[in-house]
């Protein structure tokens, strides 16, 4: 009898837990409304921290905050987006895209955050993040960069301009450039050489993410085997090891990095 009632006082507590959970964000969606640009920020930030269902229930509210006069508002109800599912995505994809030519860049860099979140099925936004990458600068383009890898061979029609970003000053935004266009595969074959040049980089992190792409560009890769080969040889063994694995990829070649 006492493991009943004990059993019905846990369940009576999730429920009170759930039923207060729920209050809070029915407070949150009316607080969007709120005169106060501080109060609607957080409110739309609170619904994001609160979970994807918060966020499922609050969508139509969201959508609108994403175009609200504050950059404040608007930044967090982007980011708070990024938790809808896939199935819902085609909802809120249109207005993250719109998002990504807002006139703040913070609300850019949380839109194409919300986007990579989604992942593949923010297809549609392949465009827009690509004249971001294209016309943004080095900050735009490393945010847009991170949501095109995340959309995968969905990204192909950004590949020209990947490879732009792989010139670019900032190792960072080059290593980056070099992982997205590995994550869209084989249609990314016309970076090759580019990816083939990035294997002697002083950076280690571009030396791996270049060299890691051309194994998932696979075969394709084949013109690049010896600049792959080299990194055997490479003093970071992570390095060695991803040339390894991309030597099996590009042509089967079982072969251990050298110590």
């Amino acid at each position: 009898m006492i493991r009943i009632w004990t059993c019905l006082l846990c369940v009576g507590m999730l429920l009170a837990g759930c039923s207060d959970s729920d209050e809070h964000v029915a407070k949150q969606r009316k607080d969007l409304k709120s005169k106060s640009p501080i109060v609607r920020a957080r409110a739309a930030d609170e619904i994001g921290q609160a979970g994807p269902s918060a966020v499922r229930s609050s969508m139509r509210q969201l959508v609108v905050a994403i175009k609200d006069d504050s950059p404040a508002v608007r930044s967090m109800a982007a980011q708070s987006l990024g938790q809808i599912p896939p199935e819902q995505a085609s909802e809120v994809v249109p207005v993250l895209s719109e998002a990504l030519a807002d006139t703040d860049a913070g609300v850019r860099h949380k839109a194409a955050l919300a986007l990579s979140k989604i992942g593949p099925a923010a297809a549609p936004a392949a465009g827009q993040l690509t004249k971001m990458l294209r016309d943004g600068d080095h900050k735009d383009g490393w945010w847009a960069t991170e949501a095109l890898g995340r959309l995968g061979p969905q990204a192909a029609v950004a590949v020209n301009d990947l490879m732009g970003e792989l010139e670019s000053p900032i190792a960072r935004n080059r290593s980056r450039a070099a992982w997205a266009l590995g994550n869209i595969g084989p249609v990314a074959a016309p970076a090759v050489a580019q990816l083939a040049a990035l294997t002697s980089d002083p950076d280690a992190a571009v030396r791996m993410s270049a060299v890691t792409s051309l194994g998932q560009i696979g075969s394709a890769a084949a013109s690049a085997r010896a600049a792959v080969q080299a990194l055997l040889r490479d003093p970071i063994a992570d390095i060695r090891g991803s040339a390894a694995r991309a030597l099996k990829q590009i042509d089967g070649t079982k072969v251990g990095p050298q110590e």
